[in-house]
């Protein structure tokens, strides 16, 4: 999900916004390991920019949480600031006068520099910070990778991917984290499917062959806790994807792409 901000708030502020160009997934390898240099921003720079950022975006619950100088580029900045509970990358001039809402690329091999450091700053420790108690597991192969995909019952391209992707993964362990947050109905199926006797069985029966979750949901089922889980995580989109090195990705990725990154992230490991 893009960060964005309400038409309304833009007209008032009267604010440059730019939207620039996103990056094909097939660049993500090289957008690794190209970095932008950042230097440390004068005091008075960050309390510049950090004001104007507020005065502009505080209403949206944007809260600013750091302020780097962009070295390659003059005069730009990267705000990081947080947002719904997940970090999002700002754009600035030296006064704050104009945000640059979108990504910044390396112009020879289109590198997403943005996307990059939004991995880094969203990374989470997968063997500490996710409770696999909570969540259902699928063993293709020897299961020696991992991953964990948050997904919500009525979500469209959550079903596809697990038809067409996540089914179809070799030696890889995928934990998926039921995450009703589509309304009254996806509450009602993850109910159901976390008070089965086999969870994992119920939920693919559901998302590949379409077999509606069965019984009452009559039970304690921690889907608070899952949603709770979800919003600390800052996963604000379904499906999302994090891997063993603790980077993300969000959407219905590629298979190729996918089993790339699982590959990358197990050898990080």
């Amino acid at each position: 999900m893009k960060f964005n901000l309400p038409m309304s708030f833009q007209t008032r502020v009267g604010a440059v916004v730019l939207s620039l160009a996103a990056l094909s997934a097939v660049a993500w390898g090289l957008s690794h390991s190209i970095q932008p240099a950042h230097a440390a921003a004068s005091k008075s720079e960050v309390e510049r920019i950090t004001a104007a950022v507020n005065d502009s975006l505080g209403a949206s619950g944007v809260k600013v949480l750091s302020v780097a100088d962009i070295e390659f580029v003059d005069g730009l900045f990267e705000v990081v600031v947080n947002h719904n509970g997940s970090k999002k990358i700002i754009y600035t001039n030296a006064s704050g006068s104009h945000l640059i809402l979108g990504e910044l690329m390396e112009s020879k091999s289109m590198a997403n520099l943005t996307e990059a450091r939004l991995d880094k700053l969203n990374a989470i420790n997968f063997d500490k910070d996710l409770p696999l108690g909570l969540a259902l597991k699928s063993v293709y192969g020897t299961g020696s990778r991992k991953i964990a995909v948050f997904e919500d019952p009525n979500c469209g391209y959550c079903k596809r991917f697990r038809k067409e992707t996540l089914s179809k993964l070799q030696d890889t362990t995928v934990y998926t984290y039921v995450y009703p947050v589509l309304g009254k109905d996806s509450v009602d199926k993850a109910q159901k499917v976390m008070c089965a006797s086999d969870k994992a069985k119920m939920w693919d029966d559901w998302m590949l062959k379409d077999q509606s979750p069965k019984g009452d949901g009559n039970c304690n089922a921690p889907i608070n806790d899952l949603v709770n889980l979800g919003r600390t995580m800052g996963v604000t989109g379904t499906p999302t994807v994090f891997f063993q090195d603790g980077t993300r990705a969000s959407g219905a990725i590629p298979a190729a792409d996918l089993n790339r990154r699982i590959a990358a992230a197990a050898r990080a490991k």
